[in-house]
Formats: C-alpha cells, structure tokens, sequence
C-alpha cells in the first residue's frame, strides 16, 4: 500500500531554533517523482547543485543489508524527502536522479552507504564525502560525526542528536509505520549532510569562484572557534589596498564609533596581525584607516583575490580575521 506523509505548517520538523523542515515521508513512486522534479528545477538554476543525502538501513546481517530509508535535502526553503525504499517498488526517477552527474551529493562517512547501495545495484554518479574532503585542521578531537560538523557551523541542538532516539528504534527503520522522532531525526539528518557545504555556498553569491577557492573556503568555514558561519566573502579590488580598507554598507557591524581593531591572517605568507584605527563613517560603514596599508603589504594582498572575513566583538576588542583564497 502506498503512502505519503507531510509534516509542514505547525506540523513541520524542528531543524534547530527557528529553523523548521517541511518534510514528505513516501513510499508512492508518484510523489516521490514530483518531489524530485521540484528539485531538478531549483538545481537547474544554482551554480553548485548541492544535495544532502543520508541512508538509513534495515535490520539484516551486514553483509547484505539494504538502505530502508533515503534522505534527500536541498536546503531548508524546499521540502526533505525520506523516500521508504524498503517499502516500494524500483523507481526509475529516483535512481536516474542519484546516477546525475551534474549533481553533487553530500555526506557523511559514505562508505557504508556506498555498500548498501551496491546490494539493491543502485549508485551515486558524484558522491562527496564530507568527513574525507573537509577534514577540520587543528581540531581538538576528530570530527567523527555528522552531528559533531553540525553542532559546529549549523547549531549546537545537533550534538544531541543521536540521543533523540534510541537504539531499537534506530534498527527500525524498514518497519512500518515510522515515529515521529524517526521523521525529526531522519529529516534533520538530511538537511545537516548538505548545509555546512550548501550554506556556504550563498557567501560566495555574485562570484564567480573557482573549485580550489571554493575548497579552501569551506575548509576555513571549518576551523573550530574562527568565527560564525555567515562571514563576508568579496573580491578585492584595487580601492581596497589603497592607504585605507572600507567594508561595504551591507556589513553592520555594532561597535563604537572609533577605535582600535586587531586584523590577523592566514595567508600564502603565513601568519600575521597588526592593530589598526577604524571609525564608522557616515553610511554607518567602518572604515580602516592607520594600518591597512602595511597590513596589506605584509600579506601580499592582491587585486582578484577573493578574501573571506570572519567578525569577533569581545567586551573591550574586535577583531577580523581574513583569509585569501
């Protein structure tokens, strides 16, 4: 018997804070088609087309287990689909949508999944492995987990979520009819494989990246405590290495309106920081003043160059970090 489920509204899933998923849980070819054609059309209009994928297994020995569950998300504006594999029939659609090499599917620790998807003879053309190219550096303990990325860049609420079930109903998944926790847990997993790579994608809005600067932007996104997940990504021009640095107006940042800041980066000539005078000027834009100049030509900056900036306010200091790409 066919099913699908719709959890939206005031029924939609708690992702974290005022984040909510509108999420659809089906076993129907149909919806399951209809759902994946809303994706094809926003993915034909983004320059990455980022997809976050996760499996959930049934309860057979490991040799020939077999995914229960697929996750599919494409960002929190566009429903989650959890499409119940060990309840349907083969769908076409879904298998020539996972075998699309235009499409890049985020994961997480993705040999397992890679495996069990062997055993039904399906395959995923461009499978990205979170945890292998995105490794944080530095870190104070591996990230050996989707929750641990997630509880970093998205919200601290993902740490807990391998306690918001329990381990029964984790072998559970090929039964029917799933638990609302299934559907949380399942729907959040989804939406946390795509959104530490997806999320950062929109920084880069209006650029035109290149693969390596697009790498190494989501490898600094990923260094623990440098800074939240929304940090200002721009390409330099020759105005801004002139004697004084001026961010744009869509930056507002709250701070005195003078004062001293500490600038430091990691850049091809390592390491460096300096302190320099800033005042807020009119447009409510901070401009840096005594000490750009020698920042800049410390660090080689250069005109094309795409920086990304993280912002700190403590209690008597700010501080921008900057990063080349």
């Amino acid at each position: 018997m066919t099913f699908t489920d719709e959890y939206k509204g005031n029924n939609a899933m708690v992702a974290h804070g005022n984040t909510k998923l509108h999420v659809i849980h089906t076993n129907d070819k149909k919806q399951n088609a209809n759902t994946l054609a809303q994706y094809e059309r926003h993915l034909s209009l983004q320059r990455h087309k980022i997809v976050g994928i996760d499996l959930e297994y049934d309860n057979d020995p490991e040799a020939t287990q077999k995914p229960a569950l697929c996750q599919l998300s494409i960002g929190k504006n566009h429903p989650a689909l959890l499409f119940q594999m060990s309840d349907t029939e083969r769908c076409i659609v879904f298998d020539n949508f996972l075998a699309n090499p235009r499409y890049t599917f985020a994961g997480f620790s993705i040999d397992g999944d890679k495996t069990r998807l062997e055993h039904v003879k399906l395959e995923v053309a461009n499978f990205v492995d979170i945890q292998k190219e995105w490794r944080v550096p530095e870190a104070t303990k591996p990230l050996d987990s989707l929750e641990d990325v997630s509880g970093m860049l998205i919200d601290d609420n993902y740490n807990n979520m391998k306690k918001k079930i329990t381990d029964d109903e984790h072998e559970r998944w090929a039964t029917l009819p799933l638990f609302r926790r299934h559907i949380e847990y399942a729907s959040k997993d989804a939406y946390a494989a795509m959104a530490p790579v997806a999320d950062t994608c929109v920084y880069a809005e209006g650029l035109e990246l290149t693969n390596t600067e697009w790498r190494n932007m989501l490898g600094c996104v990923m260094i623990p405590n440098r800074g939240f997940r929304a940090p200002f990504l721009h390409r330099l021009t020759t105005a801004d290495l002139q004697e004084s640095g001026k961010l744009p107006s869509t930056i507002k940042f709250h701070a005195p309106s003078s004062g001293k800041l500490t600038l430091e980066t990691e850049h091809k000539n390592g390491y460096g920081d300096i302190q320099a005078d800033y005042h807020i000027d009119s447009e409510d834009c901070i401009n840096i003043t005594t000490g750009w100049k020698d920042f800049v030509s410390q660090n080689g900056f250069e005109a094309g160059e795409v920086a990304m900036v993280f912002f700190y306010k403590e209690e008597d200091s700010i501080k921008f970090t900057i990063f080349a790409l």
